[in-house]
């Protein structure tokens, strides 16, 4: 046998009360979820996205997920979930529908909210670098055909590319064109020897690799290599 309970604030019969109070009473002018400030900041040069601190390749759901991270759901709550859909108006401005269900006295209950907000526009590090001319190694393109050396260029500009969704910095910062072919200036010295590699591979010919001390950091070296492609 189950007993109906009264609430002492509103007096009407209920089946369950959370403390002294009913669900209705205790929600009164009471949010059951908070959000803590949506502070994201995206790169208007890659586009990338940060995120705790990485920059990461940009995704309307990354940005919904970081937004359910920001919802605090209050302790009543148990079994609690958070849904969130996002509204994109222009590049950096958003808004987000977040849904919140839970149960609350044996009571399932769920609540709506909008939320406004913005992307900060700036340019990541990596992208900074590449402005300012920075590069790690030097992919040098030669051919005594100028086609040859075109679809040498092409190539490796695709594979870097490829390369840049990993990794901000496998990207040209300058390209020299010179009588026999280019320079690619690359800001990752990782992603320009797997290019490198992979054009020699596909021209069948031999890198002449070389490389030059350009300073010291923590103690350590530092180098820029030169691979020299000619066909």
């Amino acid at each position: 046998m189950s007993f109906k309970k009264f609430c002492p604030r509103c007096g009407k019969e209920k089946d369950f009360l959370v403390g002294k109070i009913c669900v209705d009473c205790f929600m009164e002018g009471k949010e059951f979820f908070s959000m803590d400030k949506i502070n994201m900041t995206v790169c208007k040069h890659c586009g990338k996205i940060k995120v705790r601190g990485k920059w990461i390749e940009f995704s309307d759901s990354l940005i919904a997920e970081e937004v359910a991270s920001k919802v605090n759901v209050i302790d009543e709550l148990a079994d609690s979930k958070v849904f969130v859909e996002i509204e994109k108006y222009s590049d950096i401005d958003y808004e987000a529908k977040i849904k919140v269900t839970g149960i609350l006295s044996n009571q399932l209950v769920e609540k709506e909210s909008f939320v406004k907000f913005q992307l900060k526009d700036v340019t990541c590090d990596a992208c900074m670098k590449l402005n300012a001319d920075y590069r790690e190694a030097i992919i040098q393109l030669r051919s005594s055909s100028k086609d040859t050396a075109k679809e040498m260029y092409a190539i490796a500009i695709d594979l870097l590319s490829r390369e840049k969704s990993k990794n901000t910095l496998a990207d040209t910062s300058k390209v020299i064109e010179i009588k026999n072919g280019y320079d690619l200036w690359v800001g990752s010295k990782n992603a320009a020897a797997k290019v490198a590699r992979r054009v020699a591979q596909l021209f069948d010919v031999q890198i002449k690799n070389s490389r030059k001390l350009t300073g010291r950091e923590n103690g350590k070296d530092k180098y820029r290599n030169t691979y020299c492609i000619k066909k």
